[in-house]
Parts: structure tokens; sequence; C-alpha cells
């Protein structure tokens, strides 16, 4: 089972740094890490220094379904896994997701935060699956990339769920291997929580207007810091309705 390991990044060194010492330790075991990048100073530098043979792909001005499509064009193995930029997979990652993948078309894994507590996502449910599973963390056949092609471009968020949702409507399942943890070091700061509940929102709104029939069908949590979400995802959400924008990795 060849497996190729994609990440798309964009001016963040710390994180992309922290992923591929992680998977440097493990590399014996992928078959290439692919990293499409949008803008990251030195960036070769600090992939090559800490993961031998990664392919640096420039996705310069590509939004994060275009840049995720570039990666998985250039991908040559069986399965292709996404992790984000800001991910730390442990030793037993690959071990949990090549064996989900014996039997598996779609697996998702466990992406808790290590710095605090990991805020909960707001399900969206067809067919009895979660189609949130972010691509932080999961893996799809190549196969499946053949038949029902590849992330919607012109989304500003939400591309893996409108992938997921393809799937889905297709008769694949998303399994869920709690097992496959890679660590997700979420935004810590209040402006960095707030731009990203604001753009989820925006790309909420997209999808809405793609898929009409999911608009109910959002399971939103309680608790504050949902809440606090909630307020700034609706902003986005409502300028979704009012403005195009194109939001850049």
């Amino acid at each position: 089972m060849k497996i190729s390991v994609v990440t798309t990044t964009k001016s963040k060194t710390k994180n992309i740094l922290r992923l591929t010492q992680s998977l440097n330790k493990i590399k014996k075991d992928i078959y290439e890490f692919i990293v499409v990048d949008a803008g990251t100073p030195d960036i070769y530098d600090i992939v090559i220094e800490d993961f031998k043979f990664p392919q640096i792909i420039d996705g310069i001005g590509s939004s994060r379904g275009e840049g995720k499509n570039i990666g998985v064009r250039k991908a040559k193995g069986d399965v292709i896994a996404f992790l984000d930029d800001d991910t730390e997979v442990g030793m037993t990652w690959i071990d949990e997701l090549k064996k989900s993948m014996k039997n598996e078309d779609i697996v998702a894994g466990y992406s808790p935060n290590p710095i605090g507590p990991t805020m909960p996502r707001v399900p969206i449910f067809v067919d009895g699956q979660d189609l949130t599973w972010p691509t932080c963390n999961i893996a799809y056949k190549k196969k499946i990339f053949d038949k029902i092609g590849y992330f919607d471009k012109d989304l500003i968020t939400g591309e893996d769920i409108d992938f997921n949702l393809r799937c889905v409507i297709d008769g694949y399942i998303i399994y869920y291997n709690p097992k496959m943890v890679a660590k997700h070091y979420h935004r810590t700061t209040f402006k960095g929580f707030a731009k990203q509940a604001f753009w989820n929102g925006y790309g909420r709104k997209q999808l809405n207007k793609k898929y009409p029939e999911l608009k109910h069908e959002h399971k939103h949590g309680v608790g504050l810091k949902n809440i606090m979400r909630l307020g700034f995802g609706f902003l986005g959400y409502s300028l979704g309705g009012l403005l195009k924008w194109k939001k850049k990795q």
C-alpha cells in the first residue's frame, strides 16, 4: 500500500516544521510527502531539512480546494492522506491508517488539540454520516478522485464537506478510527479564533447555496466558545450571501 501525504501551507513556518519532524520519524512507511506551498518563506530549507524526500509544489494564488487538487494530481500513492500544516502525527498514526485502509475507502482520524480544549465541530449529517470530518486528518483511496472528481476550488472553506458529501452520495462510507491520532494545534488568539469562525461561516453559506437541502442539517452545540463561534460565523455567513470573495490559502 503506497501512501501519499498531502499538505497545503502558507506562511506557517513553525507549524510545518513540527509536522515534518513528526513525519520524518515514520518516513520509511510513507511513499511520498507532497507540500503545496502558497508562499512560506524558506519552505525548501525547512521541509527538506526535516524530510529527506519531499515534493514541494508552487501553489501561490490557489484556494484551499485548488491547493489540495494540485497535491492529488501529483500523488502516486494508492491512498492519499491529508494533514494540515498545524498537525503533528504520532508514531502509530501510519499503522492505524494502513490497518483501516485494508478494508475501508475513507478513514477519518482523531485530532485533539494538545494546548487546550478541542473545539467541537458543527456536524452535518446525511444518510446518518457526518460530512464535516476535516482534511486535517483524513485519507481517501486514490480511486475515489478518479471516480467522483476533485475538491471544489471555488469554495472559500468547506471544500472538504462538499467532497465528503459527494462521496456519501456515491455510496462511500466515512470510517472513523479514533486511534489514528494527529494532534491539531488550534488557534490560540481571539483574533485567530474570530477569523477562523468568520471564514467557516462564509464557507457554510456557499455550501448552502450549492446544496439548499443542507440548510437545516447543521447541528449546533452549546457552550461559550460555540456561541462566540456562531456569532462570528453568522457574520461570515451573512456576508457570504452579499459578497463574492476568493480567499487564498
